[in-house]
């Protein structure tokens, strides 16, 4: 039996906005990276950068032939990723300009790399990833 209720909302949007938030106090306050807690909003971060990188927001539970109905349906508005993915896209856009999707989302995850390292970021480096976080956050409000 699950533990998880079929009926429970979806607060995704409010997660990442939090996580976005402390990744950006981290880039801004250094002492606060170094707790173990930290790497939590860190590591989701990259995995949702990742989901944006391939594109594999979607979580499809029929296989096969089923699968195939709505191969050129556009995802519907209360789908749980789609204010998400036009976050990370506005974002993207504001904080790195004309640079493909592939080298923004490399920059930002070797951004969240160094900050659980406890590692230098570069100054350039860091103002991208500062003003993308706060963009994020502002496209999800």
């Amino acid at each position: 039996m699950s533990i998880i209720s079929v009926y429970e909302t979806d607060n995704s949007d409010f997660m990442y906005k939090k996580f976005a938030s402390l990744a950006s106090s981290y880039l801004d306050e250094p002492e606060t990276k170094r707790s173990d807690s930290a790497n939590v909003p860190l590591e989701n971060l990259f995995q949702l950068l990742e989901m944006y990188r391939y594109d594999a927001f979607s979580d499809e539970s029929r296989s096969g032939v089923l699968a195939l109905d709505d191969v050129n349906t556009r995802p519907s508005d209360d789908e749980w990723y789609t204010k998400i993915k036009t976050a990370l896209e506005q974002a993207v856009v504001i904080a790195y300009g004309n640079v493909s999707k592939e080298k923004a989302v490399d920059e930002l995850e070797e951004t969240l790399r160094l900050i659980a390292r406890n590692t230098n970021i570069q100054s350039a480096m860091q103002k991208k990833a500062k003003k993308f976080f706060e963009k994020f956050l502002e496209e999800l409000s």
